[in-house]
């Protein structure tokens, strides 16, 4: 099938679970809560689906962003994990491989260099991007970065606000730097 060979599904966690983050990457912008411009890729044209997937790797926060506010962003961990219950909670995206390639391209220079097989749907590649290393130390994310998340999963997961934050409390550089109760107000904040 020419679909096979020209569509690529892209595993995203993080801000790209966000469906208004993600379009700065096709279609250029920058995002209210934070993230740095980005110019349009050549073939603009928005995602053919989306679907929630399992990402069977453990997310974290590292690194810090100064489009972010200085504040860690999300990774998974290059190696996959073996207990289901530390999984990433995903958002794929059916883009064309030469999409793919420029959202690489956007990202911080060694930052993402590692794409990470996940299988296949009906003949479709899917894929996602990391660190080839895990990064040490964790940051703490922004705000702004996790009210961008927090949408994303609601989006995606249909999560309640509770959840929301009990999901986002697990991930190592959020565990220990915030409370239940800031969290709350972050994911509230994002989704009244």
């Amino acid at each position: 099938m020419i679909d096979d060979l020209t569509h690529i599904w892209y595993a995203a966690y993080g801000s790209n679970l966000c469906e208004q983050r993600f379009r700065c990457y096709i279609q250029g912008g920058e995002f209210k809560w934070g993230g740095r411009k980005l110019s349009r890729c050549r073939n603009k044209s928005l995602p053919v689906a989306n679907k929630r997937f399992l990402i069977p790797h453990q997310l974290y926060f590292a690194k810090r962003s100064p489009y972010w506010q200085n504040g860690g962003v999300a990774f998974v961990s290059p190696l996959k994990e073996s207990d289901e219950n530390n999984w990433t909670f995903g958002r794929m995206w059916k883009i064309t491989r030469d999409q793919l390639d420029e959202v690489i391209e956007k990202e911080r220079p060694g930052w993402y260099d590692y794409k990470v097989p996940l299988g296949e749907e009906n003949g479709v590649p899917i894929c996602t991007i990391t660190s080839r290393d895990p990064i040490a130390p964790h940051h703490r994310p922004s705000q702004g970065y996790l009210k961008t998340m927090a949408l994303g999963l609601k989006e995606t997961y249909d999560l309640t606000n509770e959840e929301n934050a009990k999901y986002l409390m697990k991930k190592c550089g959020v565990r220990c730097k915030f409370n239940i109760t800031e969290l709350m107000e972050i994911v509230e904040a994002a989704i009244p």
